[in-house]
């Protein structure tokens, strides 16, 4: 720990040198390495970053179960296994708050697996080896697990380190393995082919994105749904990475999520991954869809993505159509006669987004341009199942970048601008 008491020496704010006082007395025993089954390593995936290697798995609940011999997932706990190689000069230390705020100690993952004629103090120790240390020396590799609240379909890891320079962090967007979910049937790689897709310049994009169909329709296209109110621009990982560090959470295929569907409705329950039902851009239902619910399935905010067949900088072109669910109203023009009622203001949603982008440090430039029109309150427009919707017609634009972006380092392009 010799460079590390050197760090502590050099630093002069008092408030680091107690946070790692704190951090270093936690690790006092670094647990030995957690091995994993060469099945898990399938799907890892790694990255390097200012002299520190990073490898990632999520465990299933399967492999959770046979690696650590309990049902986690029971619990609400999900297992990341981690390995971190420090080819640095100096010790670094480990975030484990920013990968999950609501991670599991060890101990508490152990005690929820405790029972009557089991050997309690062995499920301590199993745990407590298993556990990720908070610190890696120079020159070492450490492996172990944090234990984080569950997830489905996808999972966002931030992996942060904390250092004599500051921090340094790494996101990992993993896709999970089962569960129905609709991103599964979709394969972004090959929505078109590489004679399809179209390179454009700034200026091109500009040209394309405000002469683009203004909204979704039916699967036959006869009638006008929601608007396309907002674009995103990027890495197809980055822009899913950003979406689920926000809170954004994949959506299920209604016929793999009828039950829980039911249930959620009747019970007006929280249901996360709540089916979203198809429009239709591009000739296709779409490519994607996110929510974030809230208490009750009646109201949530989500969104739908389609893959354009353009390309600017060599990432990818997202067109988009996000609007909030505030309640459920009967109607003629679905099989079961209820709909979700949206909030017929769709820039408060558009601009939810943006704002949430921003949030994620991932926004690296913002635009807008014309879409659907100004469409007034007064005389609203009305989607395919009736509900009024109006709106100043622009759509958000968003850079996204795979590297942290501070908010004052955020480029503003002058296209269109919200009054």
């Amino acid at each position: 720990m010799a460079s590390f008491r050197s760090f502590i020496v050099n630093c002069i704010t008092p408030r680091v040198v107690v946070l790692a006082c704190l951090m270093c007395a936690a690790c006092a025993a670094a647990p030995p390495q957690a091995q994993l089954d060469p099945r898990i390593r399938q799907h890892i995936a790694t990255k390097e970053k200012d002299n520190v290697r990073v490898s990632v798995a999520v465990l299933t609940d399967e492999e959770a179960r046979e690696y650590f011999d309990a049902p986690l997932a029971s619990k609400g706990i999900q297992a990341v296994w981690l390995e971190v190689e420090n080819r640095t000069s100096e010790s670094i230390g480990l975030l484990t708050r920013n990968i999950d705020p609501e991670y599991f100690s060890a101990h508490e993952v152990a005690y929820l697996n405790h029972g009557w004629f089991s050997d309690n103090k062995a499920i301590d120790a199993r745990f407590q080896a298993a556990q990720f240390p908070l610190f890696i020396e120079p020159g070492e590799t450490n492996t172990g697990f944090v234990f984080t609240t569950l997830t489905e379909g996808v999972k966002y890891v931030n992996v942060e380190f904390w250092h004599g320079n500051g921090t340094t962090r790494d996101g990992f967007f993993m896709r999970l393995k089962g569960g129905g979910f609709d991103f599964e049937q979709s394969n972004f790689d090959q929505v078109y082919s590489p004679e399809q897709l179209k390179p454009l310049s700034l200026a091109e994009l500009h040209q394309v994105l405000e002469t683009s169909p203004c909204c979704t329709t039916n699967q036959s296209g006869s009638s006008s749904g929601d608007p396309v109110n907002f674009i995103m621009v990027g890495r197809d990982d980055d822009i899913l990475a950003a979406l689920t560090s926000q809170g954004w959470d994949p959506t299920q295929t209604v016929r793999s999520s009828a039950v829980r569907t039911a249930v959620a409705f009747i019970f007006s329950g929280r249901y996360r991954y709540a089916p979203v039902s198809p429009l239709y851009y591009f000739n296709r239902s779409q490519d994607l869809a996110m929510q974030k619910a809230r208490s009750t399935i009646h109201q949530r905010n989500h969104l739908r993505l389609w893959k354009s067949p353009y390309t600017y900088k060599n990432t990818s072109v997202w067109y988009g159509q996000i609007s909030r669910d505030i309640g459920v109203r009967f109607t003629l023009k679905t099989p079961i006669l209820v709909t979700h009622k949206i909030d017929p203001d769709l820039d408060e949603s558009r601009d939810y987004l943006v704002q949430d982008m921003l949030t994620s440090e991932a926004l690296a430039a913002l635009a807008y341009v014309r879409g659907v029109g100004s469409v007034s309150e007064n005389a609203p427009r009305r989607n395919l199942t009736g509900d009024p919707y109006f709106s100043d017609g622009l759509r958000a634009v968003m850079f996204i970048s795979g590297n942290p972006v501070p908010a004052n380092e955020i480029s503003l392009i002058d296209w269109e601008m919200p009054e």
